[in-house]
């Protein structure tokens, strides 16, 4: 498998072959993500709901096992997968995309807009980690107060008033 492949050389070198593989993988929301040049499989990143604790209150997905070959770093592979990751989140409504950076990664997923949250930490056997969260709420095309507006009219006749975008006071 493509996807275990380039987990192992990538993100678990040395590690056996089980440690690439993750319970949220075979969930049926769970979206897999992969880049190929000429065929060959050169980069993967997976995507799943998931509700983090300091997020408790939102809608949050995590991206997992995002991963280019070293042969093809620093070409944007890995910035357009972390993109399609980001489009997906949207797609499915997230209010906050996040996920367990290497600290040697963490400028990659700022220059996606993620900010780190908190302090860094050891994950065995892997290293130093932050937990790094991107704000997805406000690219939702509609405003909360549109959502409750269409709900409130939903079983009536009347369109509700339109609101002018500039007045966010809900």
């Amino acid at each position: 498998e493509p996807l275990i492949a380039i987990r192992s050389q990538v993100l678990r070198p040395n590690q056996p072959l089980s440690n690439c593989y993750y319970p949220e993988d075979v969930f049926k929301h769970t979206k897999h993500f992969a880049a190929f040049i000429e065929s060959k499989t050169v980069g993967a990143a997976s995507i799943y709901k998931e509700q983090h604790p300091d997020f408790a209150l939102k809608q949050s997905w995590r991206v997992r096992g995002m991963a280019v070959l070293p042969e093809f770093q620093g070409k944007g592979i890995g910035m357009q997968l972390l993109q399609t990751c980001i489009n997906h989140a949207i797609d499915e409504k997230a209010d906050v995309i996040w996920c367990n950076a290497r600290t040697n990664a963490a400028k990659f997923y700022k220059k996606a807009g993620f900010k780190v949250v908190g302090k860094e930490f050891e994950i065995e056997s892997i290293g130093a980690h932050y937990l790094m969260a991107k704000n997805l709420g406000i690219h939702h095309s509609e405003s909360k107060f549109i959502k409750i507006a269409k709900q409130i009219f939903a079983n009536h006749d009347e369109e509700p008033i339109p609101v002018p975008q500039s007045r966010n006071s809900i």
